[in-house]
């Protein structure tokens, strides 16, 4: 059996070596040999550095952070209503959400964190875990809380999570990583990066041209023996803590704590700026994409005819949205967000959504082959995004007692749907064409959806594994896909009366919590591989 490469990370060298040393020291104790002087680790004292990392450990319900007092309690309430679908109850990373991620959510019961402004094997500060929290994770499915979360939420967060690991009792974290100024990058100190780059093996994982398709890339695991995946480092949007040459340096001052990306701070300052230069000049900064995670859709008001037509003149000066998505499965070239247009009348709303696809995939009739798809997603109910105590539905499928109603178009129902109709027009629309090709039997592509005449599908949800289509008396949502110039064009539309329960009511003036899927065929998306968007507030004229 091929044996699993594995680089292993300074933290569990640093276990094991304490691991041997408390097992020595139990012997000499046993001995009594060892004394009141042993070398056994004290709890360090708070020094100044270290004060944010400790501020309002007591057991008050309130915690301190900069001079303001914030609720304790509000932490469990949040991390219970947003965090737990994908880290868990008990914080060990195995929520139900966690089957159709990849990476896998971060499990805490051991203390180690991705992100830190301090040295590898350390406790990160409080103010590292604030920052991943706000900030989320590119190119995974952690996303930004920051426009979910208050300040005083976000810091209850943090103390909330520190409870699942006991280091934080006994440890305290080791002094952080100082950066004083940023050398400017020249030729020379590129060159020497380059050098750098190449002595230290670092295209074994991230490819001599950075992309992330090295030797060794499809072969390395995290200590949690999860699969571990190497990111395009030309790709700006896919950088975990920003991507600067002082974010660069800290990443490889610290490395990523868990993973096989070990820290090179053996390496003096000089080197590791050089190697940031080289880094550095290889990312694609002008294909960076600013990511607004929770935004305000507009629907515009008009007096013209709806109809199921992308290409109708009636969207031309309709005021657009883009809509960040994150990918559930770590991907190269993820579809990462799409542009919303949407349009009421007196008798319907309709929604134009469009996005950027290079290939398109039309069919899944094969098992080696994979369909686009679209999905919008509504909230039922009377809910207000992050009010009342966070009273919105998981923005992933719904959960128990907070139902979504989902519409979702699929390629392959358009393709079937237009060569039924090519085959009916092929010849005189006098001739049955059923009867001249198929001698009378039935239309094999009839057979395969004999009801279906529309590419939309409405359904609805409560959470993982509820996933249920409407009847088919039930559904009442049309539209229709257009590709065209490397995008796809949908436009979904419905009457905006509705007595069906399980709909959802457009009611104006109250907004509306939306959200989006999008499957790629090309990358193999189906189920829960896709890529989405958080919660967004749609709003009607």
């Amino acid at each position: 059996m091929e044996m699993k490469r594995f680089i292993p990370s300074p933290y569990q060298i640093i276990r094991y070596v304490k691991r041997t040393s408390c097992l020595l020291l139990g012997l000499l104790l046993l001995a009594g040999i060892a004394d009141a002087h042993s070398d056994a680790p004290a709890p360090a004292k708070d020094s100044g550095q270290h004060q944010g990392h400790h501020q309002g450990h007591n057991d008050s319900g309130m915690i301190m952070r900069d001079g303001k007092e914030f609720r304790r309690s509000a932490g469990e309430t949040v991390y219970k209503h947003m965090c737990v679908f994908c880290h868990g109850a008990d914080g060990n990373g195995g929520g139900r959400a966690t089957s159709y991620l990849f990476p896998w959510p971060r499990d805490f019961r051991k203390g180690i964190y991705k992100h830190r402004s301090t040295p590898s094997g350390s406790l990160p500060m409080d103010e590292d875990i604030y920052h991943t929290i706000m900030s989320g994770v590119p190119g995974t499915a952690m996303p930004a809380w920051k426009s979910a979360l208050s300040e005083e939420e976000a810091w209850s967060v943090v103390d909330y999570l520190k409870k699942f690991s006991p280091r934080f009792k006994n440890e305290n974290p080791k002094e952080p990583v100082k950066v004083d100024r940023v050398p400017r990058s020249t030729s020379d100190s590129t060159a020497k990066g380059q050098k750098l780059y190449t002595e230290l093996r670092c295209q074994r994982c991230h490819g001599p041209d950075l992309k992330g398709d090295g030797p060794m890339a499809g072969d390395l695991f995290d200590i949690w023996d999860h699969r571990s995946f190497v990111y395009d480092l030309t790709n700006p949007n896919t950088f975990k803590w920003g991507f600067s040459k002082k974010n660069i340096f800290m990443t490889l001052s610290t490395g990523v704590d868990g993973t096989p990306m070990k820290s090179y701070g053996h390496l003096t300052q000089a080197e590791r700026w050089d190697l940031s230069a080289f880094i550095e000049s290889k990312i694609k900064k002008e294909t960076y994409q600013k990511a607004e995670y929770e935004i305000d859709l507009k629907v515009t008001k008009t007096s013209g005819k709806l109809d199921d037509d992308p290409d109708n003149e009636i969207w031309q000066n309709v005021t657009t949205h883009d809509v960040k998505l994150v990918p559930l499965n770590a991907r190269r070239d993820p579809i990462n967000r799409v542009q919303l247009q949407a349009l009421i009348n007196d008798e319907d709303i309709a929604f134009r959504v469009t996005w950027d696809d290079p290939v398109p995939n039309h069919t899944s009739s094969r098992h080696q082959d994979f369909k686009d798809a679209i999905a919008l997603e509504f909230a039922l109910g009377s809910v207000t995004l992050h009010t009342h105590g966070h009273n919105e539905p998981f923005f992933g499928m719904g959960n128990r007692g907070k139902p979504v109603n989902i519409w979702q178009w699929r390629a392959d129902w358009q393709r079937e749907i237009e060569t039924k109709k090519a085959l009916e027009y092929a010849v005189d629309e006098a001739m049955d064409m059923d009867v001249m090709v198929f001698g009378g039997e039935v239309n094999p592509v009839d057979s395969l959806t004999p009801f279906r005449e529309n590419p939309i599908e409405e359904l609805n949800a409560e959470g993982f594994g509820t996933l249920t289509p409407q009847p088919q008396t039930k559904q009442n949502i049309t539209g229709k896909g257009l590709y065209k110039d490397g995008k796809w064009t949908v436009v979904f539309r419905r009457p905006l009366e509705s007595l069906n329960k399980w709909d959802v009511k457009f009611t104006r003036g109250h907004p509306i919590l939306m959200g989006f899927a999008v499957w790629d065929g090309k990358l193999q998306d189906r189920n829960g591989r896709k890529t989405i968007s958080m919660w967004q507030r749609l709003n009607l004229p």
